[in-house]
């Protein structure tokens, strides 16, 4: 019974990062017609039905008054400015090529997290550090203005959502994580829905073809609400490091469905790239597993 728990687990961490990946299909697909803020505010919107349905049962928790401070840093740093700049960034270049460069995201993280939270940067920390500022620097080499503007864009994704992070570690420390989401997205629709309708106005319309609204559809329910599902699942049955190990499966799926979908094509540097923040994304995990099971034995003594 535990094998097949864990087998499920597995299958589920699979489609999870398939899901993820194809968010930044999806949000190419239309981005040429749905201005980027809009479709943000669409997606968040749509994400934010199934994801208070998940946390219904948690409704009930009751929440310390200086921690709101952090669930709006949620909200503003990671679902309105992280899905907005990332959207931005998706219709500047690939869709293969946003999602890799947000892999590096773990090492964003890394850093942000032992300056608030002072956690420790050990050695291995420091070479992954390394590898994802060489990764980045090897996939942007040839890249056109509008495509480095569009990696610049992502990047500053990275930095916000980076953020966000830190203020989720100390919130999930208190509260179910599942509320912390479903708390967060709420919130980022009070910036996202005012930029949404502004851009459509300038816009001069939403862009909204049946197609285009079933692709809203997909990003919402299944690529925000129904991901987040299947990762919570996962993370009920394995380690959140062991989970985390799967994370570059996000831009192989993306650069696989890119290639189906968008045409667009492998190159070199992106190959060499894709190793390179791979390994950076997979050393960072095995050190954070390395460091918990440090703690873990150090507060049995």
């Amino acid at each position: 019974m535990e094998l097949l728990k864990k087998s499920r687990a597995f299958l589920l961490l699979f489609v999870t990062f398939f899901f993820w990946g194809s968010v930044y299909v999806g949000g190419k697909l239309i981005s040429d017609d749905v201005p980027a803020p809009l479709l943000g505010c669409l997606r968040c919107f749509v994400a934010s039905f199934p994801l208070m349905l998940m946390a219904r049962k948690h409704f009930g928790v009751k929440i310390d008054r200086a921690d709101w401070k952090y669930f709006a840093g949620v909200g503003v740093m990671g679902y309105f400015l992280t899905i907005f700049l990332i959207q931005l960034g998706i219709s500047l270049t690939g869709a293969s090529m946003a999602s890799l460069v947000n892999s590096v995201t773990p090492v964003g993280v890394t850093i942000f997290a032992a300056l608030h939270l002072k956690e420790k940067i050990t050695p291995t920390k420091v070479l992954c550090l390394v590898l994802a500022l060489v990764g980045t620097f090897v996939i942007t080499t040839g890249a056109t203005g509008q495509e480095m503007a569009g990696i610049l864009v992502v990047l500053a994704a990275v930095v916000t959502w980076s953020v966000a992070s830190v203020f989720m570690r100390q919130l999930t420390a208190k509260y179910p994580p599942i509320l912390v989401t479903a708390y967060g997205m709420v919130i980022s629709l009070i910036f996202h829905i005012p930029t949404g309708v502004a851009a459509a106005v300038q816009a001069g319309g939403t862009g909204l073809s049946s197609a285009n609204i079933l692709v809203v559809l997909y990003l919402g329910l299944v690529g925000s609400g129904l991901a987040q599902y299947t990762w919570t699942a996962s993370l009920a049955e394995l380690p959140a490091s062991t989970c985390s190990l799967f994370y570059p499966l996000q831009p192989m799926f993306s650069a696989l469905l890119g290639i189906l979908l968008l045409n667009e094509t492998f190159t070199p540097s992106f190959l060499v790239g894709l190793v390179l923040i791979s390994a950076d994304v997979i050393l960072s995990t095995l050190e954070t597993r390395k460091l918990a099971k440090q703690a873990q034995a150090g507060s049995d003594r």
